[in-house]
């Protein structure tokens, strides 16, 4: 009981647990105390009352029931999209302190917009397990509502976790469903796009490169709708590996020559190669400035890299 009402007290305060233990105790004891792992001295107790402006007794009272400033936690969750938006993970940990998912009060979309936050910070740190778990709960929580960009980032983020254990079929399942629900509201929009490009990667991802480019074909023409370029450097080169795989050569040196991305200058010396420009496959392939990591990571890459490797005699 003394832990939970030292961090209600603190959460009153505004202070992190950085900020509380400072000079006290070490953050990871302080976080232990107000687990009730551990009980406090009666010398630890007394420093932290007076930094947080009360008394040892106040310690001692049952922790009260009060309700989150429901404005306040949707300020700070789009203050952390935001941040998150922009690339910056540095300060979320501060956000996760506060652990707003155990809030009972906050409303299951903006909960599911807190788990969200989480599996990205977690997806950033590279741990997989509660990235997992949060991920899943948002789903779970976002899906309440109507569809919306939140539930769009869910869906990417699991379909992420999916593709990393091959489970197409599954990726597959969710991408379909949220397109069918997307587009009962509208059959142009940013979301539509997302989702659409998700779908023609994961086809692409199965061998299934002539229907992966019948939905690029349809991000071309949504992209158009909406005067947009989503992902262009990615679309580019899926779509170019989907030609390369299609035999399609003289569209694919077409759509590569118009690249300047390092890994288009393999799909155009290999588009050559095919087209039997053989000096300027050479040319274009000694000339290569991919990252070869890359490539390796890539199945359809590293194929069309091997092949041209050994045909036009490079080690």
């Amino acid at each position: 009981m003394i832990g939970q009402r030292i961090k209600e007290i603190r959460n009153n305060n505004n202070l992190t647990q950085e900020e509380l233990a400072d000079g006290i105790i070490s953050r990871t004891y302080l976080s232990l105390i107000e687990k009730g792992s551990v009980h406090p001295s009666t010398n630890v107790l007394i420093k932290l009352s007076e930094r947080l402006n009360c008394s040892v007794n106040d310690f001692m009272q049952e922790v009260s029931h009060f309700r989150y400033n429901d404005v306040e936690i949707l300020r700070e969750i789009a203050y952390y999209e935001q941040k998150i938006e922009q690339g910056d993970y540095s300060s979320l940990h501060y956000f996760i302190e506060k652990e707003y998912e155990g809030v009972e009060q906050i409303p299951a979309p903006d909960s599911g917009r807190v788990h969200l936050l989480y599996a990205k910070y977690f997806k950033h740190t590279g741990d997989r397990r509660k990235l997992t778990i949060h991920i899943d709960r948002a789903l779970e929580l976002l899906s309440t509502v109507s569809i919306n960009q939140a539930y769009i980032d869910a869906v990417i983020l699991k379909v992420g976790l999916l593709a990393e254990e091959e489970a197409h079929e599954a990726s597959l399942d969710l991408l379909e469903d949220t397109l069918y629900t997307i587009l009962h509201f509208s059959e142009f929009d940013l979301g539509v796009i997302r989702i659409i490009f998700e779908i023609a990667q994961c086809y692409h991802e199965c061998g299934e490169y002539l229907t992966s480019s019948r939905f690029i074909a349809r991000i071309k023409k949504h992209s158009r709708m909406l005067n947009i370029d989503y992902r262009r450097d990615d679309l580019s080169l899926l779509e170019g590996k989907n030609l390369a795989m299609l035999g399609k050569v003289e569209e694919l040196e077409t759509v590569a020559s118009q690249s300047r991305l390092p890994l288009m200058q393999l799909l155009n010396s290999y588009a050559k190669y095919r087209n039997g420009n053989i000096r300027a496959a050479e040319e274009g392939f000694k000339n290569l400035d991919s990252d070869p990591e890359m490539i390796r990571q890539d199945k359809v890459l590293s194929s069309i890299h091997e092949e041209l490797e050994e045909r036009l005699g490079f080690i």
